[in-house]
């Protein structure tokens, strides 16, 4: 199948409007004029035979009441020059002059041309000698007649076919010049729609070889163009922002398990060779580390689950009070351990969820908050209904988030510090775990957050 490039279609189609507009207007003009001008020639004709009846009337009284034959050859020869034959008779039907009898071949001649200029205007034309004849009066007498031959029912001079030909070449001229500017403005055009659209294949050229540094910069007035260009941008920096995550997740994850797989590896070689002996203390240094990896997997293994397509929510109706009551017990130890103060506002409020993913988004928040939140700090747990929504809070006063890390908290293995989540063992996939929950149950998660001030998540799902 052949195929066109946008630019030449583009310009074809340009083209063939003007060319299609040019043939319309070309032909009605055409009709037009051929209507207009065979009803003009026929009102020329009509005048021409009322002149020459007046110029015989006249020339009669000039004449002294009487014929004279050089003055009716004069007429006659000059109505001949205008492809006219007369004949003139007197009052009792004697002809006094007649074109045919004066120069029959010339008469013959003047017919052929006519017939030949109304064939070539008018292809099939039906037309043939036709003469019409007029009394001529002098003082309300007939003094004789005049009978004017012609090509009838119309016909046109040689100076009428010049001027028509003339109107029908500047027309060319004009469909001409049209459409070479349609050709020159619609290569324009053309080329103005294209080079952003060309520029927006380059760049996803660039971003499917992994070039996610490539930006279209090309102005352009056309909404859409606009929206297109603007959204490949959007897409390399995503996609650019994407590529670095993954980097770092790989880094994050093979730190994470370079450091306990080491350790099982020395262990178990200094036990193996003999150097250490299998001590419960070292077996438990290896449990531990075994507990560690085992806690990370069964972290992504959650996070792939939660992101697929084929979640399945049981829901049923419970109070979120007590749940809250259940998981708060369950950190209970951990929070008078650091003594960080527990603050509740907790009261009945009825869910219809999944009780398990619930509790799940919940701890995961709340562990963060743990983490992150210095020994002696504040974590404050809110509960409240909100029209159809119910909004649990869970605020700290712990590290807080700067604003470059605000956006990227919920990708998985982002870690804003590194070094300080190193230290308290995150692994960097609680909070996306969180927000696939959340977002399954069509609810969602936000962060209100200040460096070194604490963070504050909202958790809004449907009631």
């Amino acid at each position: 199948m052949m195929r066109f490039s946008l630019r030449f279609k583009l310009t074809a189609a340009f083209l063939s409007i003007t060319l299609i507009f040019i043939i319309l207007i070309g032909t009605c003009v055409n009709l037009i004029l051929e209507r207009q001008f065979k009803s003009y020639i026929l009102d020329q004709q009509a005048k021409k035979d009322a002149e020459i009846v007046q110029t015989l009337e006249t020339r009669y009284a000039d004449w002294g009441n009487k014929w004279d034959s050089a003055g009716l050859e004069t007429l006659g020869v000059g109505a001949l020059g205008e492809s006219l034959m007369l004949r003139i008779s007197d009052g009792q039907e004697n002809v006094l002059w007649d074109a045919m009898t004066h120069n029959k071949g010339m008469c013959a001649t003047i017919l052929q041309n006519m017939a030949a200029n109304m064939r070539g205007r008018n292809v099939g034309v039906k037309g043939g000698y036709a003469e019409k004849s007029y009394p001529i009066l002098v003082n309300s007498q007939v003094v004789g007649h005049v009978v004017i031959g012609y090509y009838g029912p119309y016909f046109y001079s040689d100076s009428d076919i010049r001027f028509l030909d003339g109107l029908n070449r500047l027309l060319l001229l004009a469909a001409g010049g049209a459409t070479l500017i349609s050709f020159v403005f619609g290569a324009y055009m053309a080329k103005r729609l294209t080079s952003p659209i060309s520029r927006v294949i380059k760049a996803a050229g660039q971003i499917s070889k992994g070039n996610f540094d490539d930006r279209i910069h090309e102005d352009s007035n056309t909404k859409e163009i606009v929206e297109l260009t603007d959204a490949i941008n959007t897409l390399a920096q995503t996609l650019g922002k994407q590529e670095a995550l993954r980097k770092r997740m790989t880094a994050d994850v093979a730190h994470e398990l370079r450091t306990p797989v080491a350790n099982l590896q020395s262990h178990l070689e200094a036990m193996i060779d003999g150097i250490w002996k299998p001590e419960p203390e070292r077996l438990k240094s290896c449990h531990e580390e075994t507990v560690r990896i085992s806690k990370m997997v069964s972290d992504l293994e959650k996070l792939a689950r939660f992101e697929g397509e084929n979640l399945v929510l049981v829901k049923s109706r419970f109070d979120l009070s007590k749940l809250l009551d259940k998981i708060t017990g369950s950190f209970a130890n951990d929070f008078r351990n650091k003594r960080i103060r527990l603050e509740m506002d907790n009261h009945e409020i009825f869910l219809t969820a999944d009780e398990d993913k619930v509790e799940q988004i919940i701890i995961n928040i709340l562990s963060n908050a743990l983490k992150y939140t210095p020994d002696g700090g504040t974590v404050c747990i809110r509960t409240e209904r909100q029209d159809k929504n119910i909004e649990i809070s869970i605020r700290d006063n712990g590290l807080g988030i700067s604003l470059e890390d605000l956006p990227y908290i919920f990708d998985r293995f982002y870690r804003a510090d590194t070094s300080r989540s190193r230290a308290t063992g995150g692994s960097g996939i609680g909070l996306a775990i969180a927000k696939s929950l959340a977002d399954a149950h069509g609810g969602s998660i936000r962060v209100v957050s200040e460096l070194d001030k604490g963070s504050e998540f909202i958790v809004t799902l449907p009631a």
